[in-house]
């Protein structure tokens, strides 16, 4: 599989991962503190524990796209992740953005491009 496709799939199983952390925090609420209650509220909740899941599997990708290919090419494609999980925000959980964050996807999207020609 070419190292590009590798980095795809840690990037979009991470923006899947952290959409389900993020929908089962919802579901926990507020943290105001560190509290057992809290903790176990947190890790006993199905999309915070899928979420985790996700997580790892991504962590997975991610390694073997490490052990393929420098450290300076790979790691500016994380940036991708950004991407995906602001356009996961807007359509899956209607979170409501600024042409400020547009702004700022738009030139993450750029160094994405830029570093991807080299």
């Amino acid at each position: 599989m070419h190292v590009v496709l590798i980095i795809l799939a840690a990037n979009i199983s991470a923006a899947i991962g952290q959409l389900l952390l993020k929908m089962g925090m919802v579901q926990v609420g507020l943290v105001d503190g560190i509290y057992l209650e809290k903790v176990i509220q947190m890790f006993t909740n199905p999309y915070v524990v899928t979420g985790l899941v996700v997580f790892g599997i991504s962590t997975v990708f991610w390694l073997t796209a490490l052990s393929r290919k420098d450290l300076s090419y790979v790691y500016p494609f994380f940036a991708i992740n950004m991407i995906l999980v602001f356009l996961l925000s807007v359509l899956v959980l209607h979170e409501q953005i600024g042409m400020t964050r547009i702004l700022g996807a738009a030139v993450i999207l750029l160094g994405i491009v830029v570093v991807a020609r080299s």
